[in-house]
């Protein structure tokens, strides 16, 4: 085996690799990639991937990709087989997905119609209007599908039997009519003896009434499933949730109920990026809309609370080692505040947070918005940042200057105006505050370690003087 055909042989394993692992696009483009008119897929490799997409319900880019592939194998029956198998599967779920849309718009006109009946007179015409163009709007839906189908198979009555229904609810008589003659023209029955109008009419009813007993076997089939995967949500069994709700998205219609309860277990399960676009997906068929907003508030809710709490943790260990050591931690609180903060702007107490962070971290114009947010909100607010630089922790200009509280007021100023504006000076800071405790509880033992201190911190007291001089 050379190389290219290594490579080949690597490309094929990758496709089906991304296919059982769902990332369908990425599966497509990569056979698009590998496999052209000059360097064909095998018709073995055709078969494998024709199962692979029949398993995700990919009906119509099977059928393509192997109506494609007859042009590469012109002479061979195997891929010629496996096109037509393609044909009839995909033609069949053509016909399947015009009738549930038909069922679909039937359903959704019982409900609009006891909608209706509740409103009051005015708001009916309006409530008629919208309903109508909903309805026509699944119905051409219907046609458009239909007619797909009639184009693989032009003397197929059960499609020209959905097209005629189509057109009687639009009450575009002579297009049924004309649908109406070519069905008769075609039915093997009608060859040997004509049947009246009210047989056909009759047959129709027949198949009507089978078509809706099947809707509700599905319908019960569906409920049933959803109680039992709600009770599994309900044990905890999250990954056995959203592995069952795949698998029968895989054979019935995708519900809204079950992509609800898939979302939830994602989020149970900290994936939040996957409970949203699971969250996406439900509101794009918006079925109950106010249960999608219910979950989706509950999931933003849980988010929410983790991030509040992360902050919290970080902001707790960042304070603990002090800038020089808790920077990255000031800066995972940070990214969590700001998050949280997306959910709910004007809670203060998670704007003092940030604002400590920010005043930690060195970005002043931040801090400067955060805090004049704060004051929109409190005027009287004291930031947490702003208490501690007021609080006593000149722990040994306080116990040098003991009874002195103008003095010590004045090494506060210092602190607050010059060494908690820069980053070198919040760093001696955390330095100053990690220490200092220690000095003067040892200190204290000594008598003469006060006048020691005095003398010690005297060129700094003469420094603020002169700064104060300087600034006022």
């Amino acid at each position: 085996m050379d190389a290219h055909e290594k490579k080949i042989l690597e490309y094929k394993r990758k496709i089906i690799s991304l296919m059982r692992s769902r990332e369908h696009s990425s599966a497509l483009k990569l056979y698009h990639k590998t496999f052209t008119a000059e360097s064909p897929a095998d018709p073995e490799f055709l078969e494998s991937f024709y199962i692979e997409l029949n398993k995700v319900n990919m009906h119509e880019v099977a059928f393509e990709t192997l109506q494609e592939a007859t042009a590469w194998h012109p002479d061979n029956e195997h891929v010629e087989e496996l096109y037509k198998n393609a044909t009839g599967i995909y033609f069949d779920n053509l016909v399947l997905h015009g009738n549930n849309l038909l069922f679909e718009r039937d359903d959704k006109e019982t409900k609009f119609t006891e909608s209706i009946k509740k409103a009051d007179s005015l708001a009916r015409e309006k409530m008629r209007e919208e309903n109508d163009k909903i309805l026509a709007a699944i119905v051409h839906k219907a046609m458009e599908t239909y007619r797909k189908a009639l184009e693989l198979r032009e003397d197929s009555v059960p499609a020209l039997s959905g097209l005629m229904r189509c057109h009687q609810i639009l009450g575009e008589n002579e297009l049924v009519e004309e649908i109406n003659a070519r069905i008769e023209e075609l039915s093997p029955a009608l060859r040997s003896r004509e049947k009246s109008r009210q047989e056909l009419a009759r047959e129709a009813e027949l198949a009507e009434e089978e078509r809706k007993r099947e809707a509700a076997r599905e319908l019960e089939m569906e409920e049933s499933a959803v109680e039992n995967i709600r009770k599994l949500f309900q044990e905890k069994k999250y990954h056995d949730v959203i592995q069952q709700v795949d698998e029968l998205h895989l054979s019935y219609r995708t519900t809204v109920p079950l992509l609800l309860l898939k979302a939830r277990s994602f989020a149970e399960l900290r994936r939040f990026k996957a409970a949203d676009q699971t969250i996406i997906e439900a509101e794009q068929h918006n079925r109950n809309i106010n249960e999608v907003l219910e979950i989706k508030n509950s999931i933003n809710e849980t988010k929410y609370g983790i991030l509040c709490k992360a902050a919290d943790v970080y902001l707790h260990k960042a304070l603990e080692l002090g800038l020089s050591l808790g920077e990255g931690h000031f800066r995972k609180a940070q990214k969590c505040l700001v998050k949280s903060l997306e959910y709910v702007p004007e809670n203060i107490d998670l704007l003092d947070k940030l604002y400590t962070t920010q005043k930690y971290l060195g970005e002043r114009e931040d801090s400067y918005k955060t805090k004049a947010m704060i004051y929109v909100l409190n005027k009287k607010y004291v930031t947490a940042f702003d208490r501690e630089s007021s609080a006593s922790l000149c722990f040994i200009a306080s116990f040098a200057y003991e009874g002195e509280p103008a003095i010590i007021n004045d090494f506060r100023w210092f602190r607050r105006e010059f060494l908690l504006t820069s980053r070198a000076g919040m760093a001696l800071n955390c330095l100053y505050i990690r220490f200092s405790p220690a000095v003067t509880v040892s200190a204290a033992k000594f008598s003469f370690s006060r006048p020691l201190f005095r003398t010690l911190l005297y060129p700094v007291r003469l420094m603020i003087g002169v700064l104060q001089q300087f600034i006022c």
